[in-house]
Parts: C-alpha cells; sequence; structure tokens
C-alpha cells in the first residue's frame, strides 16, 4: 500500500492566465491548449512550464472558457477586436460563466490549492468573480500587479520563478 501522507504537506498552486487573441490556426484539429494560444502570457508560461513544480495552469478564454493548460482544444476563430479592450455580451457572460466556475470549482476541490495566482483583464475576471469566497481560509489568493502589459509580466515572471523545479 502507498502512503499518501508524505504529500499532505506539498505545496500546490495554480495559475490563472487570460487565452490570447493570437491563436494557432494550424493544425486545427485539437492540440493542448497551452500550445495553440501564442500572446506574450501565455508565451511566457510555456517558457517554465516543463519546469513548473506543484503548479497547475488553467487558462481562460471567451471561446472555450477555462481549459487546463494540457486540454486538447481545436482551432475556433477568435473574437474581433483589440484584446486589451475586450467586452463581453452579456450572452458571452451567460454562456461562460458556470461552467468555467465549475471547473475552477473542481479544480480546487481537487487539490486544495494554497496559493492561486490570477492574471486575467478586467472582463475575464468577472467570469470567475467571486470565486474567492469559497476558497478554505489558508488559501491565498494573488492578482498580477502592474499598469500594463510589461508590468504584468514581470509580477507573473517573478511569482513563478520560486515554483521551478532546480532543474
Amino acid at each position: 500500500m502507498v502512503n499518501d501522507k508524505p504529500f499532505l504537506n506539498k505545496m500546490t498552486k495554480l495559475i490563472i492566465v487570460s487565452a490570447s487573441r493570437k491563436i494557432k490556426a494550424q493544425p486545427a484539429g485539437p492540440i493542448p491548449a497551452l500550445q495553440r494560444f501564442e500572446g506574450a502570457f501565455i508565451e511566457q508560461i510555456r517558457k517554465y512550464y516543463q519546469s513548473l513544480r506543484d503548479v497547475d495552469v488553467l487558462i481562460l478564454s471567451p471561446a472555450y472558457g477555462l481549459i487546463a493548460a494540457d486540454d486538447e482544444i481545436p482551432y475556433k476563430e477568435p473574437l474581433i477586436g483589440p484584446w486589451n479592450r475586450l467586452v463581453l455580451s452579456e450572452g458571452d457572460f451567460v454562456r461562460l460563466r458556470e461552467p468555467s466556475l465549475r471547473t475552477l470549482r473542481s479544480w480546487i476541490d481537487e487539490k486544495a490549492y494554497d496559493e492561486i495566482y490570477v492574471n486575467l483583464g478586467r472582463e475575464l475576471q468577472r467570469i470567475i468573480q467571486g470565486f474567492e469566497l469559497t476558497l478554505p481560509k489558508k488559501t491565498k489568493v494573488t492578482y498580477a500587479q502592474g499598469s500594463g502589459m510589461g508590468p504584468k509580466m514581470a509580477h507573473m515572471r517573478d511569482w513563478i520563478k520560486p515554483n521551478l523545479t532546480g532543474d
């Protein structure tokens, strides 16, 4: 019988990051979400992904909802317009909110994260708004800090680096 007790003290973390409007059209068939999107935040996570230690990655996309980095997704046409000025219709919001919250709750219930890092724009934050209210008190939630992409990239990188393996 395997003794699971050593894993009880393991610190587990979660990153929730916004997808990018830049989406690889090829191949059209399913590939991992982390490979499908091409934006700066996704690129940064991709750079460190193989070395992350006890960190899960979820990606929030207006087209796909909340998905794991390894979930295989087919190509879908991205929303039109500048990503940094994304405004979801009420229909999009309703379509995305419940399934995304259900997915997030499932991950949180399964892993009991010690910390959750959220790097989402204002509109995408609305989709998971209030998730913190259901977290255990011990779970720390950190939001990306900074005005603009550069400072948020630096903040996320600084959060990621202590969570890398020594390899």
